[in-house]
């Protein structure tokens, strides 16, 4: 179960985000469920940090950041 608030594409330190397949056995960074090798999942490139890290995140997590998404630009339309 994650913790804190469901992360934004939205911000100047994230770069576009890249559906790819486990080469390997990982785990999402935000919830820590297992990803299998060959499973798709999505990488988050982070460019403010050294040596091109990503984000690895599993379908559901990377589901409900991008509803957190849309809820910040409708956020943003009313403005």
């Amino acid at each position: 179960m994650p913790k804190g608030k469901t992360p934004s594409l939205i911000g100047a330190s994230l770069g576009r985000p890249v559906a790819v397949e486990a080469g390997r056995l990982c785990s999402c960074s935000r919830c820590k469920a297992r990803i299998i090798k060959d499973e798709k999942c999505y990488d988050v490139p982070q460019p403010s940090q050294p040596f091109s890290n990503t984000r690895r995140f599993c379908k559901a997590c990377f589901t409900k950041i991008l509803e957190q998404t849309k809820q910040d630009v409708a956020d943003i339309e009313l403005l």
